[in-house]
């Protein structure tokens, strides 16, 4: 029985936080990890140490995960040998999606440690993510002067990460430790900064709605307004000087100029333009094949149409139903959505706001960033997604937990 063997759900424990707080090392840290742990939970379950799990939100995360690749696959084989490039590797396209099979494997393995111990290595594990990565982003930033990405490769998926990670360090605030407190705080701020430090304008303002929401979750009646007001300036100072040193203003410069001072002689820069382009195509193309998509292999030959190279139309929504027709679009959004939802509905207990506040800013974090870029289909955003999920939907399964706890 897997409940005897405490070391594995300390393996687990050490395993989580390693792959969480040092994912922005390299772009397939989260990846490969994932891959990984399914491979070894395989392996467990093949010697009898770990058992499948689908029982309650654990189910549901696992279902939805596997319709998303076989809605995916499904597509795929209808546009067969259409528009994809005569190269010989269409037949491995559909690799690119398997991970969200994996979520199986993976659920069992984190289904030997309790709910409460999975939160609490998200939000730690969150906090030293900041901690570890500013030192390559400032690196980036003022020495290489460029966008600062970290390992990823990519400015975006990295900002995506910090914004999602600075969130979720804001729960150690709760932690009765001041120590813990000192370290949320401190992961809050690296991470802000992080994500100022990519030059990322559509995500910059989500560490501060993430601060909102866990006021109101959580400090709406603990806080007095001068508190409440000191910590607004304080992170106003932080945001803008985040801003000036990592030169991001720079970037809002065209925005300025157009909307603010109302110059006719400026204009927004070739990112606005191309992603209208984009989207306006991508529209079109969906609204000639509603239902019978266009298959994901084909994407980027639609939009190297329009002269742009591309493999996604820059809007995840756009990008699911152009693939897949309606039913890609629908199930993408029962995907993002399910976390949130089994979040809503689990029992009020000690654990309940912490893990909605987890699966919300998750969630939003995909769609806001998702409206301008894409939502799944980049090895980051797949993997990130798909392990914080699966510690929502184990953590709020009670057998789980209560047999766990039990067997201690």
């Amino acid at each position: 029985m897997q409940l005897q063997f405490p070391a594995l759900g300390r393996n687990t424990i050490l395993a989580l936080f390693a792959i969480l707080s040092l994912s922005a090392m390299d772009n397939a840290v989260m990846h490969l990890t994932f891959i990984a742990s399914a491979g070894l939970a395989l392996i467990y379950m093949a010697t009898g140490n770990l058992k499948p799990r689908l029982d309650g939100a654990i189910g549901l995360f696992i279902g939805l995960a596997a319709i998303y690749f076989l809605v995916q696959l499904i597509y795929y084989l209808l546009h067969y040998g259409t528009y994809f490039p005569r190269t010989g590797n269409e037949w491995s396209q559909p690799l690119k999606h398997i991970i969200f099979l994996l979520p199986f494997f993976v659920a069992a393995r984190l289904a030997v440690v309790p709910g409460e111990s999975l939160l609490r290595t998200i939000w730690i594990a969150s906090a030293a993510w900041g901690l570890v990565t500013l030192p390559f982003a400032l690196y980036q930033g003022l020495i290489l002067d460029m966008r600062a990405e970290a390992g990823t490769g990519n400015a975006i998926p990295f900002a995506a990460m910090g914004a999602i990670f600075s969130s979720f360090a804001l729960l150690g605030l709760n932690d009765p430790d001041k120590r813990y407190r000192w370290l949320a705080a401190a992961g809050f701020c690296t991470g802000f900064l992080c994500v100022l430090f990519s030059q990322t304008k559509s995500i910059m303002p989500v560490p501060i709605i993430g601060l909102a929401l866990f006021w109101l979750f959580f400090l709406r009646s603990r806080m007095t307004i001068w508190q409440l007001c000191a910590v607004s300036v304080g992170v106003l100072v932080l945001a803008g000087l985040g801003v000036y040193v990592s030169d991001s203003w720079h970037r809002f410069a065209d925005l300025w100029a157009v909307y603010v001072e109302q110059d006719s002689t400026a204009a927004l820069g070739d990112s606005y333009t191309q992603r209208l382009t984009m989207w306006s195509h991508g529209l079109a193309g969906i609204m000639e094949a509603p239902f019978a998509g266009h298959g994901f292999q084909n994407r980027r030959h639609f939009i190297g149409l329009l002269g742009y190279d591309y493999n996604h139309w820059h809007n995840g929504f756009i990008t699911a139903a152009f693939d897949n027709g309606i039913p890609g679009l629908v199930v993408l959004v029962l995907l993002l959505i399910s976390p949130v939802w089994i979040s809503w509905r689990c029992p009020r207990d000690e654990l309940y706001r912490p893990r909605l506040f987890v699966a919300i800013m998750l969630a939003f974090v995909y769609v806001w960033g998702g409206m301008v870029n894409q939502i799944f289909g980049h090895a980051i955003y797949n993997a990130l997604f798909l392990w914080v999920g699966l510690v929502i939907a184990v953590s709020a399964t009670p057998k789980v937990s209560d047999d766990v706890e039990g067997s201690a």
